[in-house]
């Protein structure tokens, strides 16, 4: 029987493929569906924080199929819409998505896609359709895709590199600091003397796509960029290497050091200069904050909602930097019984989290959050409801963030601890002081019967909710 998902934040395959394609300079989409999929994956990113790609909303190339199409089948359409699109549109690379519609219908899309190349256009395709999965099924499976026929319709010279390293499992779109991320990683591994084929972003570009088969290594941040490094594998026999999490700190950069040295032919010399740079630049950050963690209450009770890499990189930091209790973790990047994609993380979440759930409903998420009587939630801005329900502050780390503008921060890295650490601070700063606000503007509606003492020797007063405060530090005297 099937159920009701409230506020659902992970959308389709195809939307997952496309919020991936697009986000490649020089790779153009071409969507064949009816003209509402590319639409409403437009509609539901563009007030999620990173901003909107090129193609993207109206201006995605796309066979907008019609009743006839899904009655008589969509073939021809296709055919014409990429004819048009590749005349139209200046590419280094097109990239035919399937949908719901052409997968039922049958739509032969891969003799569409060899009918063109054939022509001698840089066309592959994904017969990846929207029900197959959900977004990070479709990132996953749109690199995979084009890694086994790139080479046939965009050749590069075969020129090993034993410096590049391929960047997989950072989903465009999905976690909200994607580009800062990808240009911290990229300025660790040229710390550790490596280069970074990143394929998205400011850095990236669709020749990362081709050069990707002459890596040393693929590196896989997260258990949804596995599937593209093991064609890589099975294709062109570069080894891959599993890591639970982006790294964030010290310790963590130097765990992926530590990994990567007798895979690749580091200079060691310099690896460890590198990281005697990032201790000290954290070592000095830390110490000026030493004293907000202890006089703030910075060591809250937390629970974290988001994507498992997005949870482990964050919530490890947070104990074991800041003190934090990890009261529970709720994973929204899979369904319950996710066979395919069951984690291999299970023991890393428990070291830092009471408990571990898997929830992409909102409505069982909010009912763990009210149970595991949190202090402060880490999550996305679909948690600013019960965050306000609980009167608790509320840290916005996953997707969807509406509420701010992030195109170049990251919270990965040395730098992204210190992001981590401003984003914290400055949310329970704000939210103490707007209860301050709230208390002093109360406290012209009360007499002097409501004062309390406690014994040493200053007046408090209690709040509607509960809440003492000297004083003092109201302003006002013991009079």
């Amino acid at each position: 029987m099937s159920s009701v998902i409230k506020n659902p934040r992970n959308g389709c395959a195809l939307h997952g493929a496309l919020q991936t394609v697009q986000e490649i300079k020089g790779v153009v989409p071409v969507v064949h569906a009816n003209a509402g999929c590319g639409v409403i994956n437009y509609l539901a990113n563009s007030n999620a924080s990173g901003g909107n790609s090129k193609f993207s909303g109206y201006s995605i190339p796309g066979t907008a199929a019609q009743e006839r199409h899904v009655i008589f089948g969509g073939a021809s359409r296709l055919r014409e819409q990429i004819k048009n699109t590749i005349k139209v549109v200046s590419g280094d690379l097109y990239v035919i998505l399937n949908s719901c519609e052409s997968a039922m219908v049958g739509d032969d899309v891969d003799a569409m896609t060899r009918e063109i190349v054939e022509q001698g256009e840089p066309v592959v395709d994904t017969l990846v359709a929207g029900f197959n999965g959900g977004t990070h099924f479709g990132y996953e499976h749109v690199l995979a895709d084009i890694f086994k026929s790139i080479d046939q319709v965009k050749h590069a010279e075969d020129a090993k590199n034993p410096k590049l390293v391929n960047v997989f499992g950072i989903i465009p779109g999905k976690d909200p600091y994607w580009q800062g991320n990808l240009d911290e990683i990229q300025r660790i591994f040229e710390g550790f003397g490596l280069e970074a084929n990143l394929i998205f972003g400011a850095n990236g570009d669709a020749a990362d796509l081709s050069n990707a088969k002459n890596a040393a290594i693929s590196i896989v941040f997260s258990r949804w960029g596995e599937l593209p490094a093991k064609v890589l594998n099975e294709k062109y026999d570069i080894p891959v290497l599993l890591r639970p999490s982006l790294p964030v700190g010290v310790e963590d950069i130097k765990d992926l050091a530590k990994a990567l040295i007798g895979k690749l032919d580091l200079e060691e010399d310099k690896i460890q200069s590198f990281i005697e740079k990032e201790e000290s630049y954290e070592r000095n950050l830390l110490y000026r904050v030493r004293d907000e963690i202890i006089e703030n209450g910075l060591s809250k009770k937390a629970i974290i909602v988001g994507d498992e890499e997005q949870a482990v990189r964050i919530g490890r930091f947070l104990k074991n930097q800041v003190g934090v209790e990890i009261v529970g973790t709720i994973l929204t990047d899979a369904l319950k019984k996710d066979e395919e994609h069951e984690t291999d993380n299970e023991e890393i979440l428990k070291s830092f989290s009471n408990n571990v759930y898997k929830s992409v409903d909102q409505k069982e998420i909010n009912d763990i959050i009210r149970g595991s009587r949190p202090e402060v939630i880490f999550g996305s801005s679909l948690e600013k409801e019960i965050a306000n329900k609980l009167d608790i502050p509320l840290v916005e780390t996953s997707y969807p963030v509406f509420n701010k503008l992030i195109i170049g921060k990251s919270n990965a890295g040395v730098r992204g601890l210190v992001s981590i650490i401003e984003d914290y601070f400055t949310v329970v700063r704000e939210f103490e002081y707007e209860r301050k606000l709230e208390i002093q503007k109360s406290l012209k509606n009360l007499n002097k019967e409501i004062w309390y003492e406690k014994g040493d020797g200053y007046g408090r007063v209690k709040s509607n909710k509960g809440l003492y405060i000297r004083k003092q530090e109201l302003g006002i005297s013991n009079g």
